[in-house]
């Protein structure tokens, strides 16, 4: 859990860099985004061993209105810049480094039990969802408001109701490292 955790709370602190020890420990104290990811990973924590997670999930919804299903998989750098209104279904997966602002939402399509699957450094904009059993790709950029229904590949940008993809090689490869 604190690997996990290191990792999204430097990557969450990455925008305010250089700065010192002070203004971090400061920065974690009054950022939301990072108490969003602090509860989530607390949640996982108790999933995974076996402990009611109901406390870390209600505090979550109260504040956040953040839903995060049982079973969902996340990887480390997990950043939330407007952590509101999230929601992930149970059986979806998040890759490293993924950016979700508000009203993301990854959900199940109907029948299914398999939820959206996220790769590496995805990024979904606000109110964008993922429906079903899809994959997007490696250092995909889902649009605003876009409704993902079908796989999108690495390095594609998609937008619309149901999202196209309009680009396959956006620069968001290129400033992950």
């Amino acid at each position: 859990m604190f690997a996990l955790l290191k990792a999204d709370l430097h990557r969450n602190l990455r925008d305010y860099l250089p700065c010192g020890l002070l203004k971090r420990v400061v920065l974690c104290l009054t950022l939301n985004s990072i108490h969003a990811v602090v509860l989530i990973r607390f949640q996982q924590w108790c999933s995974r061993n076996h402990l009611p997670g109901i406390f870390a999930s209600k505090i979550l919804f109260w504040f956040f209105k953040i839903e995060i299903g049982k079973n969902v998989r996340i990887g480390p750098g997990l950043r939330l810049p407007h952590p509101m209104d999230i929601i992930i279904a149970p059986n979806s997966e998040v890759g490293p480094d993924c950016d979700l602002y508000a009203g993301v939402r990854l959900v199940l399509s109907h029948g299914n039990k398999q939820g959206p699957i996220l790769a590496r450094n995805v990024f979904m904009g606000d109110g964008a969802k993922a429906v079903g059993a899809i994959n997007i790709g490696d250092h995909a950029i889902i649009g605003v408001s876009a409704v993902v229904t079908k796989d999108i590949p690495a390095n594609a940008t998609a937008v619309g109701i149901p999202a196209k993809v309009i680009t396959l090689d956006n620069q968001r490869a290129n400033e992950s490292s």
